[in-house]
């Protein structure tokens, strides 16, 4: 009995017409599997090899700087083929700064900081933020231009962190339910101060004000509720946060500058592959340039549509002398406080640079 057979087809029908692989030498089926298992590992290598990172901020995820720090995820993976990808909890998320802080290192591998955030990390770093240091931008940018490469390498040098890029929240104003133009107004407030920010605590009570201690997330309510009349705070991050609806005032001159950068652990820094890690690091100085203008720019505009007509609150004006007043208070904290911040050689460099 006659039995037949039929050839298994290895290619799809459409091709017109079935390969049997036997009918190719045994050298040449080598090179063609070979080159097949190349192509095909190279169709899922960024997939299987790809980075994730994780990045917390409290940056609103609708408002611009959430929007840049989103961009920024984009453009690393987009410049890096898909091998480095941040992936990003914004708006709070994950706590206040403090208990991110505590979650870096334990599945957080970075976070885009203010000030108190980086000073937790590197104390020296908050001297940026003295009462009364850094009085405008094109001061801060040249303070930036000239310490910025030190604040890197003594992150390098004494934490477990790498500083990507810079940030910054901008000039920070007194708002209020009452008018304060004078050191002996603001001794009358019921002040929130960051819960945990000891420059600020001890900035205040060289003032003679004894500041209530609260995370930032509660103090709305604590506005609300009247345990406390008093904040500070740049105005966009005010407006960011919900509080000026509780207030009625915002001082007419600046009493400090609040800073920030991004930062990411060295553990994850080193996943990084060495061939991507100058372009990750380039992004983020970018982005964080980006992220200052665009502050800058909403600071100013939040600042004018608070105190224009409907806007809900009034500028107090403050005069020379009494400006004078608050700052000869402000800087007596200086020495003290650069001192605990074991930042008294930035704070000779920065008075160099401004000539202060």
């Amino acid at each position: 009995m006659k039995i037949e057979t039929r050839e298994r087809s290895t290619v799809a029908p459409r091709f017109g017409r079935s390969l049997d692989c036997r009918a190719v030498p045994k050298p040449f089926r080598m090179v063609i599997l070979a080159a097949l298992a190349a192509f095909c590992a190279a169709l899922v290598a960024p997939e299987a090899h790809a980075k994730q990172f994780r990045l917390a901020s409290l940056a609103p995820q609708e408002s611009e700087w959430g929007r840049l720090l989103q961009e920024m995820a984009t453009e690393v993976g987009k410049r890096t083929g898909g091998a480095v990808r941040f992936k990003l909890f914004l708006g709070g998320k994950l706590g206040d700064e403090s208990k991110v802080l505590k979650k870096l290192g334990r599945g957080l591998d970075g976070a885009f900081f203010t000030g108190r955030g980086m000073g937790g990390l590197l104390p020296a770093f908050r001297v940026l933020e003295l009462p009364f240091l850094i009085e405008t931008y094109d001061e801060a940018d040249a303070v930036r231009s000239a310490i910025w490469p030190t604040f890197q390498k003594a992150f390098d040098a004494e934490t477990r962190f790498v500083l990507l890029g810079p940030g910054e929240t901008g000039m920070v104003y007194l708002f209020g339910k009452r008018a304060v133009d004078e050191v002996e107004e603001l001794r009358q407030a019921r002040l929130w101060v960051w819960e945990g920010d000891e420059v600020a605590s001890e900035t205040f009570e060289v003032f003679g004000v004894s500041p209530r201690p609260l995370d930032i997330l509660t103090v709305v309510q604590q506005l609300k509720s009247g345990g406390i009349d008093t904040v500070y705070n740049s105005p966009a991050g005010a407006v960011a946060l919900g509080w000026t609806g509780d207030l009625r005032f915002v001082s007419g001159r600046s009493f400090a500058y609040a800073s920030g950068g991004l930062v990411l652990t060295k553990k994850a820094w080193r996943k990084i592959p060495a061939e991507h890690q100058p372009t990750v690091r380039r992004i983020a100085e970018a982005y964080g340039e980006k992220i200052i203008q665009r502050a800058r720019a909403d600071n100013r505009a939040a600042l004018d549509r608070l105190v224009a007509a409907g806007g809900g609150l009034q500028r107090v004006p403050i005069s020379d002398a009494k400006y004078t007043e608050f700052k000869t208070v402000g800087r007596n904290a200086w020495p003290r406080l650069a001192q605990k911040l074991q930042a008294s050689a930035f704070l000779e460099q920065i008075r160099k640079v401004l000539g202060k």
